[in-house]
């Protein structure tokens, strides 16, 4: 009969994945005939490698129907068991106080109770492996998968509306980082997880995208609460075996979630985006995502997942914007820009270059530009109009590319396209570093007899530097210097100085963005004949700029 009852025990326990939800089953065989009222597990797990944060549950597996007056039961059998982890599951066996147990049936008791601990043994562990698949190393909060897991749930019941989604991110914790080293800042931030652990609510959740990065659900009536939580939360670090107090403060972006979201996964997307314009913002802690917000974004990645089909299709459009000579009104030379003819309409380069530049996509179409200019200057001598120079402008994340001047010259070289007809635009920088990429990329272009150009001159680290340091042969200065809607004998002095300085340098110089008579009549008196701009003419396209060629004079 004993064995009977045991088999049927293990039977039931065997049958689940989850020995908790089973447990009120399978002790209900025995608890009956043993006056038990009710079984506890208690569960006390360590902080570990496993379990950073620790775990501490006490949960009622077994509920009999004899009256439960706590003055009138007692513990009539407990039973523990270490964990793989050195946590401690123990069981204590309810029953009231005159209850009177044979030897046999205690010992049967306590079988099944050792049988029960064997299968939460193995209930944890299979626990562990599935949590640890959506949990965060070194924290032990959810991660990614986990949060899209909970808020999986929590849209499928219709809650979601309920809840403002966070992405935060930490400040300053490279200056944590330093202070206390690797180790140290790993228990600070195991710290700082506690800490935003005491503050969440059951149905609430922060997750731990790692490094910096934290993502959180919390109820929309404590929002105000969660946001002070994140300008400021003290925790520790320990330093030389003292504690110091270390406040952590966070940038956060905030998606008021409404009937828009269509998607778990929208719910990091977009409160990662107003966190990235609050970090943009040094004033703003944290900020509400907005549709403008979303709408950028989304027209961001449109760009980015089309780039490289665009390229394919030859949707990118090269168009010229002639130079021009004021004292002789003479066509001398093009720079050649780029447009994007997507879905029925041109989209400009102020819209989608930055995009692509963030994503070191830019030098893909550089060298597709480069090679469209290079065959269309083929096809002009091919065909006897006499091309003029044309630049070409690459973007200063291309530069980090060693293998971009031999590049260039290789299309050259392709198109048979004599040197004079080509130069390289770049930038002015505006850190010393990237200086230091330019100085490296212009050297070898001079080294290849490759002319090259300084674009924007004026506006970035050091402009008088450039013309001691940089082997070029033109600068355009930026049209901020000529934009004043009354030219003073201030700008006229300013701009004589640099023009001087950069022609006994043996260097070109033009300006851009001229529109207006009375710009053209100060650029001549400070000795600058060279002049791109919608007063003589806007971006062409290549049908457009060929009868440019033809007749290279403008009227006057």
């Amino acid at each position: 009969m004993e064995n009977n009852i045991l088999n049927r025990f293990i039977q039931i326990l065997s049958d689940t994945d989850n020995t908790i939800e089973a447990a009120e089953e399978a002790f209900d065989l025995l608890a009956p005939s043993f006056n038990i009222s009710q079984i506890i597990l208690d569960l006390n797990i360590p902080e570990t490698r496993q379990t950073p944060t620790g775990e501490v549950r006490h949960i009622t597996v077994y509920t009999g129907d004899i009256a439960n007056d706590s003055g009138a039961e007692i513990v009539w059998l407990e039973e523990s068991q270490r964990t793989f982890e050195n946590g401690m599951i123990s069981i204590h066996v309810y029953a009231p106080i005159e209850t009177n147990w044979t030897a046999d049936e205690r010992q049967l008791l306590l079988s099944a109770i050792r049988i029960f601990l064997i299968h939460m043994g193995r209930f944890r562990l299979e626990e562990l492996v599935q949590k640890s698949a959506l949990t965060q190393y070194l924290t032990g909060l959810p991660n990614s998968g986990g949060f899209i897991s909970f808020a999986t749930r929590k849209m499928i019941s219709g809650d979601i509306n309920r809840f403002n989604s966070y992405y935060f991110n930490l400040k300053g914790f490279g200056l944590i980082n330093r202070r206390f080293g690797n180790e140290e800042t790993d228990n600070i931030i195991r710290r700082y997880a506690r800490a935003l652990l005491e503050f969440c609510n059951d149905d609430e959740i922060i997750g731990h995208l790692g490094g910096d990065n934290f993502v959180a659900l919390i109820r929309k009536e404590r929002t105000g609460d969660f946001l002070a939580l994140l300008q400021k939360t003290e925790v520790f670090g320990i330093r030389n075996g003292e504690k110091i107090p270390v406040y952590i403060s966070a940038v956060a972006g905030v998606y008021d979630i409404d009937d828009s979201l269509k998607n778990p996964g929208q719910t990091i997307g977009r409160s990662s985006i107003a966190c990235s314009v609050a970090r943009s913002l040094s004033n703003e802690p944290f900020l509400f995502v907005t549709k403008e917000m979303s709408t950028k974004v989304y027209r961001e990645k449109q760009i980015e997942d089309s780039f490289e089909d665009g390229l394919s299709n030859n949707e990118f459009k090269v168009f010229y914007q002639p130079k021009v000579d004021t004292k002789t009104n003479t066509l001398i030379g093009a720079e050649a820009l780029s447009r994007w003819f997507y879905h029925g309409e041109y989209v400009y380069p102020a819209e989608f270059v930055p995009v692509l530049e963030r994503n070191s996509y830019s030098i893909g179409l550089d060298i597709y530009v480069m090679e469209e200019v290079c065959s269309t200057i083929r096809q002009w001598i091919d065909k006897g109009l006499d091309p003029v120079p044309v630049s070409v402008n690459f973007s200063r994340s291309d530069l980090s590319d060693d293998r971009l001047a031999d590049q260039i010259l290789a299309i050259t070289q392709k198109y048979n396209i004599d040197l004079d007809y080509i130069q390289i635009e770049v930038t002015e920088t505006a850190t010393q570093k990237e200086k230091g990429l330019i100085t490296d990329f212009l050297n070898k272009l001079n080294g290849m007899h490759i002319a090259s150009s300084i674009d924007d001159f004026g506006t970035g680290y050091s402009s008088l530097g450039i013309l001691r340091d940089l082997p070029v042969s033109t600068i355009k200065i930026d049209k901020s210097f000529i934009d004043n809607e009354i030219l003073t004998t201030r700008d006229e002095i300013v701009l004589k100085n640099i023009i001087n300085m950069a022609k006994e340098l043996d260097i070109e110089v033009i300006t851009e963005g001229v529109e207006r008579p009375d710009q053209i009549a100060l650029l001549q008196r400070v000795g600058c004949d060279h002049v791109q701009g919608f007063f003589y003419d806007k971006p062409l396209s290549l049908e457009e700029f060929e009868e440019r060629l033809k007749n290279k004079i403008y009227p006057v």
